[in-house]
């Protein structure tokens, strides 16, 4: 779902996103693909990894473990964090407070509040120390001094030094910056590409960036030259060719040319996603296409956006789920319903979390304390008070001893 400005505003179903800093690093930012043929696996308190079939590979003597990727995985013990290789050797030592999954070669990592770039082998490629990094767009990563962002290469090197209040990810070559309360644009060697002349400004999607003159919204391209007029109140990025603007007091969708391709008469509406955009009218959520035909009737007090084919919805205090050809499904049973994801929704039933199919089939009993969403195959739950892994099927990839 896209929010960028507070105009999209999600219709929030009862659900929850749990923040631990053991789900954050296990699923891992970088939305790679994790290697399963060694599964992080608990006995009593202590991690190790198993194979598919809960054989042992590596014994259970860590304090957490996690997914490996690339060949690597991260494992603390002492509450200091080490990279190991799928043989259970040591390949940088227990010191880091932070280790990130490595992307392309390289890790971050921090360490007594200080934060550097290391490559497999352990080595430290940052020339000095951030109070933060965030994770590489296009090559580069923000880096923070104080208050003031810069930016760095995947080598280390400090392409750009912190020098702006506020910044970008770097998209398309190019980051949004902001300074003296104005914002412009600065492309990979920190040469200013489009001068700093707008109050605000966003990365650029497909060419086109959304920025703010006079409290208006507008799109330019990658030259400075002004696509569509400032002219909105709110405005969205562009996703499947349309983009959500307010115009007035009413939302509606434009094309890439600038021009109305769907009318402004709705009160609220998130970007389309899986061909489908959540709008709201005289209070109610519906469905439409891109074309603008309300093919799901506004007739919900909420929903979420479509994710794989279903989108969540409630109605008079009770929740279900709606197909993209329109099939309602209630489900009073549960209190809460989580975007389905890698082929099932998380939900809950009498305070205990299972997980549901497409078809509403109740696929792992409502059973654990916590859970969260399944990622290539395997998803974290709560088990007496203790996280472990589950797959598809329920396996569970823990025991108490």
């Amino acid at each position: 779902m896209n929010t960028i400005f507070g105009f999209v505003i999600h219709e929030h179903m009862k659900r929850c996103l749990f923040v631990f800093s053991f789900l954050l690093f296990a699923f891992s930012v970088f939305a790679q693909s994790a290697d399963h043929r060694l599964i992080p696996y608990r006995i009593g308190n202590l991690w190790g990894y198993s194979d598919v079939n809960e054989n042992i590979v590596i014994p259970t003597r860590y304090q957490e473990a996690y997914l490996f990727y690339f060949g690597v995985a991260a494992v603390k013990q002492d509450n200091h964090m080490a990279m190991i290789n799928q043989d259970g050797k040591l390949l940088i030592p227990f010191r880091y407070d932070y280790i990130s999954n490595f992307n392309e070669g390289v890790a971050i990592c921090s360490r007594s509040g200080k934060w550097s770039v290391i490559d497999s082998k352990g080595k430290e490629l940052t020339k000095k120390s951030y109070e933060e990094i965030l994770p590489f767009s296009d090559g580069m990563a923000m880096v923070r001094l104080g208050s003031r962002w810069g930016f760095i290469n995947r080598k280390g090197d400090e392409a750009i030094a912190p020098q702006f209040e506020k910044a970008y990810p770097f998209s398309e070559g190019m980051a949004g910056v902001s300074d003296n309360y104005l914002s412009g644009f600065i492309n990979t060697k920190g040469n200013v590409s489009i001068p700093f002349q707008y109050k605000a400004a966003t990365s650029f999607h497909d060419g086109l960036a959304m920025v703010m003159k006079d409290s208006l919204w507008g799109f330019i391209d990658e030259e400075g030259r002004v696509k569509i007029g400032f002219i909105y109140r709110n405005a969205n990025h562009f996703s499947e060719e349309l983009a959500a603007v307010k115009k007035n007091d009413s939302v509606g969708f434009i094309n890439r040319s600038g021009e109305a391709a769907i009318p402004f008469r709705y009160e609220n509406a998130n970007n389309f996603n899986e061909g489908f955009s959540l709008v709201k009218r005289a209070g109610m959520v519906g469905y439409i296409d891109k074309t603008g035909k309300e093919i799901i009737p506004l007739q919900f007090d909420a929903g979420n956006d479509f994710s794989e084919g279903i989108a969540l919805i409630s109605s008079s205090g009770i929740l279900g789920m709606v197909s993209s050809d329109a099939v309602v499904t209630r489900l009073p049973q549960y209190a809460i319903i989580k975007d389905f994801s890698d082929g099932l929704a998380c939900v809950q039933r009498d305070n205990r979390w299972g997980y549901i199919d497409a078809n509403a089939s109740e696929i792992i009993a409502c059973k654990y304390e916590n859970a969260d969403d399944f990622i290539d195959g395997l998803a974290l739950v709560k088990k007496n008070g203790k996280w472990g892994f589950i797959n598809k099927s329920g396996k569970e990839f823990f025991r108490e001893q």
